[in-house]
């Protein structure tokens, strides 16, 4: 892909996200405040987005190459969740679940999604998509194992039915009806889903803007597991899907899917989970904030290698 296009992207989204920095620090986006906006964004702007992606003719090539990212990833989450668990074993209790679940997953959805939409139209978006569902089912499943035992939350059973009733999980399966059994959608109702789904990327840099305004720079900046993690999350990981997907000879838009949602930062999910396990929650937030930043940096640069 072409690097200026790359940069372009990515600096619109980094303007977008300093405007989010500014705005926490001055108070027009509260703490509460981003929280309710994180709401609208997972359960109204980000499956709008999704279902969107739906609203072209029915091609079985498509569908062919949805169901491929879909089975891809699933592949490369098995692979990560190996390398993820020998990387960190040595860590501590508090933060080895943390480091383990960083480094397999990234920020697909929130920030992933609006990236694909930019480089790729709609048909990124599509694509990628299916990305999300394997993302939920790998997170909501063995990434949750990472902090606790699945027999903790009521087993895999009631994980499993957690991960496919997500939003965004939820309008794929609707999207994938209208599309498989082409089912006209009326104008006004496109248009209103499109207009909602177009949020999503603003809303989520503003989002992520507010937060990165409430960490304190100086102990984001002094902790060295802070930027393993990152590395591993920003560049490790895309590099090695990168290598592995190439060489097996995998579709070239196959390829930029995959590649640009592992380029994406730590995945929001990791301070969650470290909250609800008692782990080191502060920790993972850092993680988060850090691989948000660098990420500004890395992902052009590793989407430019496409």
């Amino acid at each position: 892909m072409n690097f200026t296009v790359v940069v372009e992207q990515v600096l619109i989204l980094l303007i977008i996200l300093v405007v989010g920095i500014v705005s926490g620090k001055v108070g027009f986006i509260a703490d509460g405040a981003s929280k309710k906006l994180s709401e609208l964004l997972l359960y109204v702007t980000s499956p709008m987005m999704v279902l969107s992606s739906f609203f072209f003719e029915y091609s079985a090539e498509k569908m062919k190459n949805a169901l491929l990212v879909f089975l891809v990833a699933s592949g490369f989450y098995l692979l990560s969740i190996f390398l993820a668990k020998l990387i960190f074993k040595s860590f501590s209790s508090k933060i080895k679940p943390i480091m383990q679940f960083s480094a397999v997953f990234s920020n697909a959805a929130f920030m992933g999604l609006p990236m694909m939409k930019a480089l790729y139209g709609l048909d990124g978006v599509f694509l990628g998509s299916f990305y999300v569902v394997a993302f939920n089912i790998f997170a909501w499943t063995f990434g949750y194992a990472m902090f606790s035992t699945v027999e903790e939350d009521g087993g895999m059973k009631k994980l499993l039915k957690k991960a496919m009733l997500n939003p965004a999980v939820i309008a794929v399966y609707v999207g994938v009806i209208i599309f498989v059994f082409r089912i006209p959608v009326p104008g006004a109702i496109e248009r209103a889903v499109n207009y909602i789904g177009d949020m999503t990327m603003p809303l989520s840099m503003l989002i992520i803007g507010s937060l990165i305004s409430t960490v304190k720079v100086k102990e984001l900046l002094n902790d060295a597991k802070v930027y393993y993690a990152s590395a591993v999350r920003l560049i490790v990981m895309p590099l090695l899907a990168y290598v592995i997907l190439y060489l097996i000879g995998t579709p070239k838009i196959l390829i930029s899917i995959i590649v640009t949602a592992l380029s994406m930062p730590v995945a929001a999910t990791t301070t969650v989970f470290a909250d609800l396990f008692d782990k080191d929650a502060v920790f993972a937030s850092k993680v988060v904030m850090m691989s948000t930043i660098l990420s500004v940096v890395t992902a052009p640069v590793i989407i430019g290698l496409i």
